[in-house]
C-alpha cells in the first residue's frame, strides 16, 4: 500500500481531475446532494448522452460499507451509466468489485492505474441502440429522473 495515506476528499478530487481530462467529460459534480435522489455520488461526470458516477474509497471499511446501500444490492436504481470505483492502490478488494463496474487505482505517484474499465474514447449513452448497449460490458441503465435532478441541483448552485 502507499505510504502516503489519502483523505476521502484528495481520492474525489484526483477522480474528478480524471474524469475532466481522460474521459472528457464537460459537466463534473463532488458529492452532490439534491431532493431528488437519496444517493450522494462521490464524483459524478456528465457528457452529452452519458454519466459516469466514481465512488472514491480511502479505507477498506469504507469499501466494504458501499456494498449496505440499496443501489448497490439492487434495490433501487441507481446514477451512473458507467461506474467505478477509485481508491489508491491496495484498499479495493478487487474479487468483491461487481462485474459490470470500473476499478481505478491511484499508484505511488499519484497517478490513476485503469485496472479494469474501457480503453479508447466510445461509450454508450441513452441513445444508443440497444445492440451496441448489450455487448458493452460495463453500460448500466441509469436513473434519469435522478441524473435530471443532479443537473438541475448543479444549475441552481
Amino acid at each position: 500500500m502507499n505510504e502516503y495515506q489519502y483523505t476521502h476528499q484528495e481520492v474525489v478530487q484526483i477522480g474528478a481531475k480524471w474524469l475532466k481530462q481522460v474521459i472528457k467529460c464537460p459537466v463534473i459534480a463532488q458529492e452532490i446532494r439534491c431532493s431528488g435522489s437519496r444517493e450522494i455520488p462521490d464524483v459524478l461526470g456528465f457528457r452529452s448522452d452519458t454519466s459516469f458516477l466514481i465512488e472514491c474509497k480511502a479505507s477498506r471499511a469504507d469499501f466494504l460499507s458501499d456494498f449496505k446501500k440499496p443501489e448497490r444490492q439492487g434495490l433501487c436504481s441507481s446514477l451512473g451509466n458507467y461506474r467505478l470505483y477509485l481508491a489508491p492502490k491496495g484498499i479495493l478488494d478487487l474479487a468483491k468489485v461487481p462485474e459490470k463496474w470500473g476499478i481505478l487505482e491511484i499508484n505511488e505517484k499519484g497517478k490513476i492505474e485503469v485496472v479494469r474499465f474501457l480503453q479508447g474514447n466510445i461509450y454508450c449513452g441513452t441513445s444508443t441502440p440497444e445492440t451496441y448497449k448489450t455487448k458493452d460490458p460495463f453500460f448500466h441503465e441509469s436513473d434519469i429522473r435522478k441524473e435530471r435532478s443532479m443537473l438541475y441541483s448543479l444549475l441552481r448552485r
